[in-house]
């Protein structure tokens, strides 16, 4: 069964890095809506497959049942605003959508009762780099 579960992650990957290609912004629109969609069916397969597998059994995670929730949630919310981020042609908007990400992984890391972690990275990311990321577009688009 863990051989399946490595050609599943390798399958998941280069299924995920093609619908990342097709959706770059190109001159020509070409495939770029068929990108979303095989992005979405790997994502959904690789967690489906997860889910179903006996990966999780007999393995002690320490956390509840209902952080397994949220963590899709939060983690689904971070790979589709990361998407976002490269796919986006104007960077105010691809700065806001890496507010999302950051935002979303602060919310794995509490999660994981990791609140140093998720405090820090949302002042240092949110905080910091993006302020001045928005001051470099700000003063370069003049």
């Amino acid at each position: 069964m863990e051989q399946y579960l490595e050609y599943a992650l390798y399958t998941a990957s280069v299924l995920g890095a093609l619908s990342l290609a097709l959706m770059l912004p190109k001159e020509k629109r070409g495939l770029r809506f068929v990108g979303p969609l095989i992005g979405a069916a790997s994502v959904g397969l690789l967690w489906l497959f997860l889910a179903s597998s006996s990966f999780w059994d007999g393995r002690d995670s320490g956390l509840a049942d209902w952080t397994f929730l949220y963590y899709y949630i939060f983690s689904g919310i971070a790979l589709v605003s990361a998407v976002r981020v490269i796919t986006h042609t104007r960077p105010v908007y691809a700065a806001l959508w890496f507010v999302m990400v950051v935002l979303a992984s602060a919310g794995l890391f509490l999660l994981l009762s990791a609140q140093f972690m998720a405090f820090a990275v949302v002042i240092i990311y949110g905080g910091a780099i993006l302020v001045t990321y928005m001051f470099v577009i700000m003063l370069a688009s003049q």
